[in-house]
C-alpha cells in the first residue's frame, strides 16, 4: 500500500514562522466595488469557463481599465440576509482613504455583472439604483474566509470574522482577494489598509484602534491608495502620527516609487498641515515561501529596507505664498 504524501503546512503558518514582513503587498486601488453575494455565488463568479458573454465582456473592459492605470478592487461579501436582491458598496479614493456609497437594486444576485458595470465602467447608471444611507462611523472589515480557495483562510479567517461580529463591529465574510499566506487577512475600509496574520483578539483591537500602530506594524500589508514602495513609507508615518494618520490625504507622483533604491517622496496633508516625507527604500534579504497551502512550490518573496526618513513641513506663510 502506497503511503499518503505528507500533509502540507498552511502557507500562513510558514509565513509567520519565517518572520515575513508583509508591508508592500497591498494592491493599488483607486476604487473598490463590493458585491454582496451569497457564498455559493462566490464560486460561480470565479468560474471563468461558465461565464456568460456579458460577463466575459465586463472583465475584458475591466482589463482595459487596469491597463490604462486605473486600478480597482473587487470584493465578494456575504450579505447579512441571504437571498436578497443585488446590493453593491462602492468605495472611491479621496482624502483620508476611501468614500463609501451604498446602492441596492431589484436585480437577482446572479446579475452581479451589472453591479460591476454600473460602479466601475458606467457610473452614470447608478442613477437607476436606489441609494442607501451608509454608516457614518467605524470601519468595514472584510475578512477572507474563502477556505475552498485556500485552507488557511478558512482556518484563520472564520474565527476572526466571528470575533469581530461578536464585538459588535461591522465585519464581512469575504471571498479571496489575494494573499493566502497572510491569513487571517482583511481589507479595512474606508481606511484602505490591508492587514496580515490577524488573530481574533488582535483584529478587534485594530478595528477599534485600541492598539498603537507601532505594535501592529508587522501585521500591515499596506495602504491600497499608494503603490508598493509608497506603502512602506506610509507605514512609517502611520507609526509616527498614530491613527490620526488615517485622516491624511497622501499621494506620490506617478512612476516615482517603483524603482529599487530610488528616493521616494510622499506628499501629504493632515489636519491643515502640509508636508513631504522622503526616504530611500532598498531590497532586503528575500524569503522562499509557498504562495498556497495546496502546493509545495516556493517563490522568492521580496522584503524591504527603509532608509532614514526626512520630513519637510510647510509653514502657514509658505502655504499662503505657494
Amino acid at each position: 500500500m502506497t503511503a499518503a504524501p505528507p500533509r502540507l503546512s498552511l502557507c500562513s503558518d510558514v509565513s509567520r514562522a519565517a518572520g515575513e514582513d508583509p508591508i508592500g503587498t497591498a494592491p493599488h486601488w483607486r476604487e473598490v466595488t463590493v458585491l454582496e453575494l451569497d457564498v455559493p455565488l462566490w464560486a460561480r463568479l470565479r468560474d471563468v469557463e461558465n461565464w456568460t458573454p456579458e460577463q466575459r465582456d465586463v472583465f475584458a473592459r475591466l482589463r482595459g481599465k487596469v491597463e490604462a492605470g486605473a486600478g480597482f478592487g473587487l470584493l465578494m461579501s456575504a450579505p447579512l440576509q441571504a437571498g436578497r436582491p443585488l446590493r453593491v458598496r462602492h468605495y472611491r479614493q479621496g482624502s483620508g482613504g476611501y468614500l463609501r456609497r451604498d446602492y441596492q437594486s431589484a436585480l437577482p444576485q446572479a446579475e452581479w455583472a451589472r453591479g460591476l458595470i454600473d460602479t466601475l465602467l458606467e457610473p452614470e447608471n447608478l442613477n437607476g439604483w436606489q441609494a442607501v444611507e451608509s454608516p457614518a462611523t467605524s470601519p468595514d472589515v472584510h475578512v477572507c474566509t474563502h477556505g475552498t480557495v485556500d485552507a488557511a483562510c478558512g482556518r484563520y479567517g472564520v474565527p476572526v470574522h466571528a470575533a469581530l461580529r461578536s464585538a459588535g463591529l461591522r465585519a464581512w465574510r469575504t471571498g479571496h482577494f489575494g494573499g493566502h499566506r497572510f491569513a487571517a487577512t482583511a481589507v479595512d475600509l474606508p481606511s484602505g489598509y490591508l492587514w496580515a496574520h490577524l488573530t481574533p483578539e488582535l483584529a478587534v483591537r485594530v478595528a477599534r484602534r485600541e492598539v498603537h500602530p507601532a505594535e501592529v506594524a508587522r501585521h500591515l500589508r499596506g495602504f491600497a491608495g499608494l503603490p508598493r514602495l509608497g506603502q512602506i513609507l506610509d507605514r512609517e508615518l502611520l507609526i509616527r502620527y498614530g491613527w490620526a494618520w488615517l485622516r491624511a490625504n497622501r499621494w506620490i507622483e506617478p512612476g516615482r516609487a517603483e524603482v529599487d533604491g530610488e528616493n521616494v517622496t510622499l506628499h501629504f496633508e493632515l489636519d491643515g498641515m502640509k508636508g513631504t516625507a522622503q526616504t530611500a527604500i532598498s531590497s532586503a534579504l528575500p524569503l522562499k515561501l509557498p504562495g498556497s497551502s495546496h502546493t509545495p512550490d516556493l517563490s522568492e518573496i521580496r522584503q524591504w529596507s527603509l532608509g532614514e526618513v526626512t520630513l519637510e513641513m510647510q509653514t502657514p506663510e509658505m502655504q499662503v505664498s505657494s
